[in-house]
Formats: structure tokens, C-alpha cells, sequence
């Protein structure tokens, strides 16, 4: 089956005429400005497998840490 789309169905005025109506021109015009000149909010890095607790590891599948060797520079 092919979709039949309207050129103008992919326009922004009619949402645009949809946002000003409901909300007011001002509060969309400052809403854009807002979000035109603030940086884009970026995700949180996941933690750090090898930080976590073995109960933690063992939750999401991980094998559980293998056991401490101290280096020779650490018995001192």
C-alpha cells in the first residue's frame, strides 16, 4: 500500500495556529525563544559497573567481581 499524503499536511501552521490559540502568542513566542537559545539537556551517564555493590551487579546480570589482589605497591 503507498500513502497518499497531502503536501500540505506536513506544514507547522496549523500547529502552530493550534498552540496560539490555546496558549496565546506571546507565551508560544517566548516558549520558542526559550528553546531555541537554551542547551539541550543531555542524559546522566550510567554508573559505573565496577563501583557497584556485588548485590547491585548481580540484579542486572553482571558476574560478580573477582576477588582483591593487593598490588605490591599497596603493601607498603
Amino acid at each position: 500500500m503507498i500513502a497518499d499524503l497531502h503536501p500540505q499536511s506536513a506544514r507547522l501552521r496549523p500547529a502552530m495556529h493550534r498552540l496560539i490559540a490555546r496558549h496565546g502568542a506571546t507565551a508560544v513566542l517566548w516558549a520558542a525563544i526559550r528553546a531555541a537559545l537554551l542547551p539541550r539537556r543531555r542524559r546522566p551517564r550510567p554508573p559505573d559497573p565496577y563501583l557497584m555493590s556485588p548485590h547491585m551487579r548481580r540484579d542486572i546480570g553482571l558476574p560478580p567481581p573477582g576477588p582483591h589482589v593487593p598490588r605490591y605497591y599497596d603493601l607498603r
